[in-house]
């Protein structure tokens, strides 16, 4: 039977979100594929339970062989994170079921993942009845999603309130807010290479003395080891970021980032030992 596969946002970050929750408000703004397979099929939903992986999902075609579980110590795109059941006997359209999507998946998703979505570096979908999957009553429920349109999830997302690129990750330039930098492939050009991170506790972030020791302590005499060479000595630089006093109680990924590479970028692979 067809279902409608509904995508909330793009790749993980504060604009796309915020972006996904306003349109979800808006009445008839949904976007939606209805799949129609030349023969019946039973749908997957019934077949989903909260913890349950996917691969992936072409929200453009919506093809039902993607909706299938998968094992999550396999690379994997999405995973459930909420079962949402519908008690409405008449099918009640898909303006309503996108605000119930809206209300009750994005409560469920801070409650799994620990952080709101906004603030989170996965993404929000899910998957709804469309008006002739509502004639099977065990279809009547909403899917919560959370995961990467990019894919190459491994392990379980619960829990998981990191948003910044973690040690060894690459990322493009960083002279954007924190949460705009974008991660890349390191066998692709990029701009910088993560080499050092530090956890910092408080209600705050640290500012002025208390900061530039850290930095000092985390990055720069962490680059000479990363690196071979010391920074004066270095045609590389280092940069440097940590939520702002803004985000920092909303975000839970309180973390100095120090990442080492180009601002102009073109770099290629791991810096790790080039004594440059």
């Amino acid at each position: 039977m067809p279902i409608t596969l509904t995508a909330m946002s793009g790749k993980a970050g504060i604009g796309c979100l915020a972006a996904w929750a306003a349109v979800l408000a808006a009445a008839g703004c949904v976007p939606a594929t209805v799949v129609t397979p030349h023969t019946p099929t039973p749908s997957p939903v019934i077949t989903l339970a909260v913890g349950d992986c996917l691969g992936e999902i072409d929200f453009e075609t919506a093809t039902l062989a993607m909706v299938e579980p998968v094992a999550c110590d396999q690379s994997h795109y999405y995973e459930v994170h909420a079962l949402v059941p519908l008690e409405q006997q008449a099918y009640p359209g898909q303006a309503a079921l996108a605000q119930q999507a809206a209300d009750d998946c994005s409560a469920s998703f801070t409650e799994y993942v620990g952080v709101a979505a906004e603030y989170s570096r996965y993404s929000s979908a899910y998957l709804a009845p469309d008006d002739v999957t509502w004639s099977v009553p065990a279809d009547r429920k909403i899917v919560c999603l959370a995961g990467s349109s990019d894919g190459g999830l491994k392990g379980s997302l619960k829990g998981d309130t990191t948003i910044f690129p973690a040690k060894g990750q690459c990322t493009g330039p960083q002279d954007v807010p924190p949460l705009e930098v974008k991660i890349v492939s390191c066998k692709k050009k990029h701009n910088y290479e993560v080499y050092a991170t530090a956890k910092v506790s408080g209600k705050n972030p640290p500012t002025g003395d208390a900061l530039a020791k850290l930095v000092d302590k985390t990055c720069k005499a962490k680059f000479t080891d990363f690196i071979g060479v010391a920074p004066a000595q270095s045609k590389y630089e280092y940069v440097w970021f940590l939520a702002d006093k803004d985000s920092w109680k909303n975000l839970k990924d309180h973390r100095l980032v120090c990442s080492v590479g180009l601002a102009k970028g073109g770099v290629k692979g791991s810096l790790k030992g080039v004594k440059q």
